[in-house]
């Protein structure tokens, strides 16, 4: 007698499409797309500290996230900008705590030498970046749920799983997906009417990095734009409130005079503080590469105007376009592009951008593609030029070729090949930016994602 194939008799439940359905079908067990989610948020976990606790990292940038940890941990964050430290208050709670916990476990004589040479450390540096790596993923999923819990889940792997945001945040040991995830829960918090969290975060994000404060007029204008006086005024509270909470130990120490001494850091502690461009292959690379030398953003470059302000009034005019269309976007949604293309926009007309910087601009454009598929090119463009700008300048991957401009370091020809072609390539995802966004097309009603209409 014939035994009937297991594959005819027993019958097989579909599994439902990425873009529909609340959970998807596994060896005939229902999951959800969240639960999913924290299968892959957990594996992603797994290999981002592998490699942060193997590789050093930007020594560079890590030793100095080092260097300010240890003096907080000894000193008191009150104390913190009594030392040349050129970032904003949050992240240094972060640096605190790491030089706080490797001092109690490791080593409570805190030797600095040590400290610098201590991959442990590295890891705990790194920690931060990668915790809220995870928490933006969940940001993603959260925020791209009115297409669907399976487009959500497929905007939030995709940026999970993203390899410039590895290389950045694992490897390098770079912190942005902190002020990312207070930028993005910001403008998700307008979308989703909730002004006084709106204020709320982009106070945050901007307490913790620079990058951010080209945020502040998108929301600034859009609290009152959208929900009245009211709505601003909570906006504002929600603002005043997380700034009070984060100085908190300087208002309490009285050391609030000590917080200018930031801005003066930001502008002398090194060359790269006034260059035209340090190591962003953005519009300014181009001079700098035939002058092969650190530019100061205020030497001359038309006449009497310098770089700087030349530079300014571009990004003030991008800005200017933005602010014009915060009343279009149709839904509400649309404005995580319009945020988008002024974050490439910013990298790349700016002075004194870094090769990291592009990278607030892949979770705004994740979440742009989860609501129009018509993004994968730029966010592909996006991605793949932050990666090569992070490449060209890690000193683990192309040694002595990664350091800044020096008269004295000629590059071989394949380098300079590599950069300006990053410089195009950066340029032209602004450019397709542009088209994209301010094209008539994205404020038309473009076809859903979840539903096709």
């Amino acid at each position: 007698m014939r035994v009937p194939s297991l594959s005819r008799s027993l019958p097989v439940k579909p599994s439902r499409s990425v873009r529909g359905g609340s959970q998807a079908m596994f060896a005939g067990a229902p999951v959800t797309w969240g639960q999913l989610l924290a299968v892959l948020l957990f594996g992603v976990l797994v290999v981002y500290l592998l490699v942060a606790a193997m590789s050093p990292g930007y020594v560079a940038d890590v030793g100095t996230n080092k260097s300010w940890g240890r003096w907080i941990a000894r000193n008191g964050i009150a104390d913190a900008y009594r030392t040349a430290i050129d970032y904003p208050p949050l992240l240094l709670y972060f640096f605190g705590a790491a030089g706080w916990l490797y001092q109690q476990v490791l080593d409570p004589a805190f030797d600095e030498r040590a400290a610098l040479a201590s991959q442990t450390y590295t890891l705990l540096v790194k920690v931060p970046g990668v915790a809220f790596h995870l928490l933006l993923s969940g940001v993603i999923y959260q925020a791209a749920r009115r297409v669907g819990p399976g487009a959500a889940f497929a905007a939030a792997a995709l940026y999970a799983v993203n390899p410039a945001v590895a290389y950045d945040v694992a490897h390098l040991g770079q912190t942005d997906p902190v002020h990312s995830t207070f930028a993005l829960l910001a403008i998700a918090a307008l979308v989703h009417n909730r002004p006084g969290w709106a204020g709320a975060c982009v106070a945050l994000a901007a307490l913790t990095k620079p990058q951010a404060w080209i945020l502040l007029p998108i929301v600034a204008l859009i609290l009152p734009l959208w929900f009245g006086r009211a709505g601003a005024l909570r906006g504002v509270l929600g603002g005043a409130g997380a700034g009070l909470l984060v100085l908190t130990p300087w208002i309490l120490f009285n050391r609030v005079h000590h917080l200018p001494r930031f801005f003066e850091y930001l502008e002398t502690k090194s060359a790269n503080s006034t260059a035209l461009t340090a190591q962003a292959h953005n519009l300014w690379w181009v001079p700098t590469l035939v002058e092969w030398r650190f530019i100061n953003d205020w030497e001359p470059l038309i006449g009497p105007v310098s770089y700087r302000v030349i530079a300014l009034g571009m990004v003030a005019l991008l800005l200017g376009l933005v602010l014009t269309r915060l009343g279009a976007p149709r839904p509400r949604d649309r404005i995580y592009a319009l945020v988008a293309t002024l974050v490439i926009g910013w990298f790349a007309l700016t002075v004194r951008a870094h090769e990291n910087h592009l990278f607030m601009a892949i979770p705004f454009l994740t979440l742009a593609w989860a609501f129009d598929r018509r993004f994968s090119l730029l966010l592909g463009l996006v991605s793949a030029g932050l990666m090569a700008n992070l490449a060209l300048h890690d000193p683990l991957l192309v040694g002595n070729y990664a350091a800044g401009p020096d008269p004295g370091q000629p590059l071989p020809g394949w380098v300079i090949v590599a950069q300006v072609a990053n410089v195009l390539l950066n340029l032209s995802a602004f450019g397709l930016a542009l088209g994209q966004t301010f094209g008539t097309s994205i404020f038309r009603r473009a076809p859903s994602a979840a539903t096709g209409r």
